[in-house]
């Protein structure tokens, strides 16, 4: 009785094991690349020190899109044109 169940158990962890030596002897996927970082000294207001800050290209180009849309809501907010002169309405 006692060999029987010896059969059974090794039967069972045969059985189980078969998948993961499979899955194993497969070769597993590159990881993907990190991305490229740059970095920029960026002087906060009311500093003089400036701060190096690393991002991605992608973060750099929201980064500067933030920035822009800033400039422009400011611009339109003090009604101004793009040369600073005030517009004069007759």
């Amino acid at each position: 009785m006692n060999r029987v169940w010896t059969a059974i158990a090794a039967t069972a962890i045969l059985i189980t094991a078969a998948p993961a030596m499979a899955q194993s002897a497969e070769p597993a996927p590159a990881p993907a690349p990190k991305p490229k970082k740059t970095c920029r000294s960026l002087t906060p207001t009311g500093s003089f020190m400036p701060t190096r800050v690393c991002n991605t290209e992608a973060q750099w180009r929201e980064f500067d899109g933030v920035n822009q849309q800033g400039v422009g809501e400011f611009r339109r907010a003090l009604n101004m044109t793009s040369t600073n002169e005030r517009n004069r309405r007759n």
